[in-house]
């Protein structure tokens, strides 16, 4: 991949996080918790293709699963991390299927997406610390 075209796509990703991130926090600001997360989810999802693309100078893979999207970036995750992306790809199917999100918006209070949202923010910085490097 050229040079340009691999600049011009972690841009696309990373400004879709960005975009992503703040709609998280939007939406939980209108109490509709389970789209903040599923909003977060992809935040996630769109900084870890920018990863990827710097990683291996070619497209992300149309995935949504953010612990392999996070092995592909080459990003040494510890356990904590590990676990919280794991429980995080959750978000995305809850958040996208009828049937799962009916029963993700019954379960999913205040106080379960805020503390949800500032894990993804915190990793959201913390990933973007990793596409700021060289």
């Amino acid at each position: 991949m050229e040079s340009v075209q691999r600049r011009q796509l972690i841009t696309h990703w990373k400004e879709g996080s960005r975009v992503s991130l703040q709609l998280a926090h939007d939406v939980f600001a209108k109490k509709y918790y389970d789209h903040a997360l599923f909003c977060g989810h992809l935040a996630l999802e769109k900084l870890l293709k920018a990863l990827v693309v710097k990683a291996i100078n070619d497209h992300a893979p149309h995935s949504h699963d953010l612990l392999y999207l996070a092995g592909l970036a080459r990003i040494d995750l510890d356990v904590a991390q590990q676990q919280q992306l794991t429980a995080m790809n959750a978000f995305n199917v809850e958040g996208r299927y009828h049937e799962e999100k009916l029963e993700f918006h019954r379960r999913v209070t205040k106080a379960f997406a805020r503390e949800w949202l500032m894990k993804i923010t915190k990793l959201h910085v913390w990933l973007s610390k990793h596409l700021e490097k060289n």
